[in-house]
């Protein structure tokens, strides 16, 4: 078992967050599958194990973080993503899960506003609240994981729903993914673009390896197709 493996830390971050209110949930154990369609590989059968671990003994996220000490600003941005994304995969966040991000946050160096922003954008994606009071969910015990194909929730059918209602919905997705608002002008709106593929910059996250390059350019895709959506519908002519 390397605890030096890049892959197996965030699996145990994920663990983390999925575990933060002392109990492991059916909901949970079905995120764990979403781990595989978030671009590093195959992270379910990792995350399996980190839940075993963390029956007997809490998961330390200082320590944990700390293995990911060499991990850039850029790599930061893309860990914070993925746990995110496993938060509000069951669109909802709770509290304690929200502490956790901001804890794992905070130790991997990032500050409030990007923070903010990452955990908003993600929420935005899943269609995610953040629940005040979360209900008391039936606790299980870890079960094997089925290899299968999860449909990404953000990821539209081909049959998408094009109404105003619709493109509103997708415009505002767009808005939280940039962090901008309807009053942006052109020129905030280009340099909130020009910062996040800053952020998901491909070439500064090649130190964790081939799987985080392909997960930012994931990131940096959903980016530039928020961008297109929002000039297109506040800036286009003709």
């Amino acid at each position: 078992m390397d605890n030096d493996d890049p892959r197996r830390l965030i699996a145990r971050l994920a663990v983390a967050v999925m575990v933060s209110d002392g109990r492991i949930t059916t909901s949970e154990v079905d995120a764990l599958k979403r781990l595989d369609e978030l671009g590093l590989g195959p992270l379910s059968d990792l995350a399996e194990e980190e839940i075993r671990g963390a029956v007997s003994r809490p998961i330390d996220l200082r320590a944990t973080c700390d293995g990911l000490a060499r991990a850039t600003p850029q790599a930061a941005a893309v860990i914070l993503s993925v746990l995110a994304e496993i938060a509000a995969s069951d669109r909802a966040v709770s509290p304690t899960e929200f502490d956790t991000l901001r804890s794992v946050a905070a130790l991997l160096g990032l500050n409030t506003a990007e923070t903010a922003h990452i955990v908003s954008a993600a929420m935005a994606e899943y269609g995610a609240s953040l629940d005040e009071e979360p209900a008391a969910p039936s606790e299980v015990q870890p079960r094997p994981m089925r290899r299968e194909t999860v449909p990404v929730a953000h990821q539209p059918d081909e049959g998408v729903d094009c109404t105003p209602t619709a493109q509103q919905a997708e415009l505002q997705r767009a808005y939280s993914v940039l962090g901008i608002d309807a009053a942006t002008t052109r020129a905030r709106l280009d340099a909130a673009y020009l910062a996040l593929v800053e952020r998901y910059d491909p070439a500064k996250v090649a130190d964790l390896g081939a799987d985080f390059v392909a997960l930012a350019v994931r990131k940096l895709a959903e980016v530039t197709a928020a961008f297109e959506t929002a000039v297109d519908a506040r800036f286009a002519t003709g």
